[in-house]
């Protein structure tokens, strides 16, 4: 028996008109309305003849990147056909980032085994597999794409006796389809993105497992179906995602459905957005994977905001410029800004100038400053740092005052009026960040300080008396643009992850002062 498919129409957008010059209407569905694990359904409709193509992400909750791209290639520009999108279908496990479904059954803990296939189930099981299979079988997609991530490399991974061989970087497809040829294309552009030859891509012709969702689509339904693996292990999220949108671009493509190279969209136009701010957060070299995944939970959890992790080769005019604001966490500051190159710098720059929001915490802070050969330069500050020679211990670099330790600080006026959330004194989580000075700059005005450190920590004398007193938070106009730069990480502290939040809102508005006057 089936579960009744509970969803309705939230918004629509009737009529608009994508860059090609084509009409799309867009609408979206809440699959499971008012169930613990609804989920949205992004519905795109040329109105011209074409197939109907269903992408589904986030099945499994521990591989985020099919989930993710999923929810990129929703914002995609069709020129025929139907284009649906499931992002979330495991919002659950998403959350909790589990592969299994929390707290199902232990037969229905998989939800990608939960579908029909001949001969072992006539019907789906389980309220979720139950609910989406129904508004598939409705839907009847010529094709469907299952964005997933498996966690060894397809090609070097040698499984242990008993264990199976890891599907991670490949596509799965059924050869008797007769679709080989897209398949390849999709492999040949997946390939373009990888030089180690153990990571490259594979086909795997033998079709999805029985009782996943792609299976279903293909033994039930008679229609075309794939499942895309990209690889977890060793590989940034940006990296995953993108290889995602390389393959599902060449799809499209192949279809018919877009008339333009859509790897690098992103976002969705202004005219979209409805007030909702979209985050670039730099996720490569030089920068801490345990900030970043403390930041994304953080910005996930904002209504308001949308956080899309770009690796140094994205940092670049055409997909910057999508964005509300971009945030670099910590980590080196020195290696991100060697990640960036001169392009990337130049970019960034040119994004803030022009009216982008710029927030650095700890290493994000260094790299934004006006110190260093290698600082973006765009706030005005002086960096305490260099090397001393200290008696009996030789020359040591003055940035470096130990392990993690926790600081007073205190907001100044300024700073109450924008975390207006946060009490005047806290104590915050410090790790090396920056200890800035006003540096005079003819281009930079001079930094607004939002908070002090009270207290200090300190491992050489030289260090001594440097950081009490000295600024913690400090904001500043970059031409157009607004820059927060954050020496703690109030994002690791109880308490005040809040503050990363209120800061990208602040630099995304793109007028500080306005939300400092609204804060009033």
């Amino acid at each position: 028996m089936k579960n009744v498919l509970c969803f309705s129409v939230c918004f629509v957008w009737l009529s608009l008109v994508s860059a090609t010059g084509f009409a799309l209407e867009k609408s979206q569905l809440l699959l499971g309305e008012g169930r613990p694990w609804q989920t949205p359904i992004y519905i795109i409709d040329s109105e011209v003849d074409g197939p109907t193509v269903m992408v589904t992400g986030g099945i499994h909750g521990n591989e985020p990147a099919g989930a993710r791209a999923a929810e990129q290639i929703r914002h995609w520009p069709i020129v025929c056909g139907k284009l649906i999108v499931v992002p979330f279908v495991n919002r659950f496990g998403l959350d909790e980032q589990t592969r299994y479904l929390p707290k199902a059954p232990s037969e229905q803990k998989d939800l990608n085994r939960n579908f029909p296939s001949p001969g072992i189930a006539d019907e789906p099981r389980g309220e979720i597999a139950s609910a989406l299979w129904e508004f598939v079988v409705d839907e009847n997609p010529q094709w469907l794409f299952d964005l997933h991530e498996g966690y060894e490399f397809n090609i070097s991974h040698q499984p242990k006796p008993g264990k199976k061989k890891s599907v991670g970087s490949s596509i799965i497809y059924d050869r008797s389809k007769g679709f080989g040829t897209v398949a390849e294309s999709m492999q040949n552009a997946a390939n373009q993105t990888v030089i180690d030859p153990d990571r490259k891509f594979t086909l795997r012709e033998g079709g999805p497992i029985k009782r996943s969702l792609a299976r279903a689509v293909i033994d039930v339904l008679d229609q075309n179906a794939m499942i895309l693996e990209t690889t977890y292990q060793f590989q940034r999220l940006p990296v995953r995602t993108r290889q995602h949108r390389v393959m599902m671009n060449v799809a499209l493509t192949e279809l018919g459905m877009i008339d333009q190279g859509c790897v690098n969209i992103l976002t969705p136009p202004d005219s979209e957005r409805d007030g909702h701010l979209y985050v670039a957060l730099y996720d490569d070299k030089g920068a801490s994977e345990r900030g970043v995944e403390n930041l994304t939970l953080l910005f996930d959890d904002a209504a308001d905001l949308t956080v899309i992790h770009l690796g140094a080769g994205e940092i670049r005019p055409d997909v910057l410029t999508q964005f509300d604001a971009v945030v670099f966490g910590g980590g080196s500051g020195s290696k991100q800004a060697d990640a960036l190159g001169e392009n990337g710098a130049e970019t960034v720059q040119e994004f803030v100038r022009n009216g982008g929001g710029y927030v650095g915490i700890c290493a994000g802070g260094y790299l934004c400053s006006s110190h260093y050969s290698w600082s973006l330069d765009l706030i005005a500050t002086h960096v305490f740092t260099g090397t001393r020679d200290i008696e009996g211990m030789g020359r040591k670099s003055m940035w470096y005052r130990g392990k993690t330790s926790s600081q007073k600080m205190q907001l100044t006026d300024e700073g109450r009026d924008l975390f207006v959330e946060v009490p005047e004194h806290v104590e915050v989580s410090y790790h090396n960040g920056p200890i800035v000075s006003p540096k005079p700059s003819t281009e930079l005005p001079p930094y607004t300080v939002l908070a002090y450190f009270r207290s200090e920590q300190t491992l050489y004398p030289p260090q001594t008396g440097t950081m009490v007193d000295s600024p913690a938070i400090v904001s500043g106009i970059c031409g157009d643009g607004q820059v927060i730069s954050i020496s703690p990480h109030p994002e690791a502290t109880a308490g005040l992850e809040s503050m990363a939040i209120t800061a990208v809102r602040a630099v995304a508005c793109r007028n500080l002062q306005g939300v400092l006057e609204a804060a009033e």
